[in-house]
């Protein structure tokens, strides 16, 4: 059986999770919440977070999320992609969002 993958290509952070510094983005915070509550329902998906700042290799490597960028610049990140299909752009999903799209695309949901 071929590996789960939800990848996350967004915009260039101070981190590569964007949890830092003196005030961190309160919708960072949540989403890094929600990630870690799909990890545990999920047990067999690989999280990837692509940051434009540490990251720029996958940003290049994905002709559609390349292209994408280039047409509409950092403005269209986030970009949730689940087993090569973008699910979400411009934003964070909440964790029922994100729950219901990867038992859209993903072979086993536990």
């Amino acid at each position: 059986m071929s590996e789960n993958n939800l990848i996350i290509y967004e915009g260039a952070m101070c981190c590569p999770t964007g949890v830092c510094g003196p005030e961190p983005d309160k919708e960072l915070i949540e989403f890094n919440e929600t990630l870690k509550r799909i990890s545990n329902e999920f047990s067999d998906l690989k999280i990837t977070r692509a940051s434009l700042l540490f990251d720029v290799k996958m940003f290049l490597e994905n002709k559609e999320i390349f292209q994408l960028v280039k047409e509409n610049g950092k403005e269209i990140l986030p970009i949730t992609v689940v087993n090569g299909k973008i699910i979400a752009k411009k934003k964070y999903l909440k964790f029922n969002e994100l729950k219901e799209e990867l038992s859209k695309y993903i072979n086993i949901l536990l």
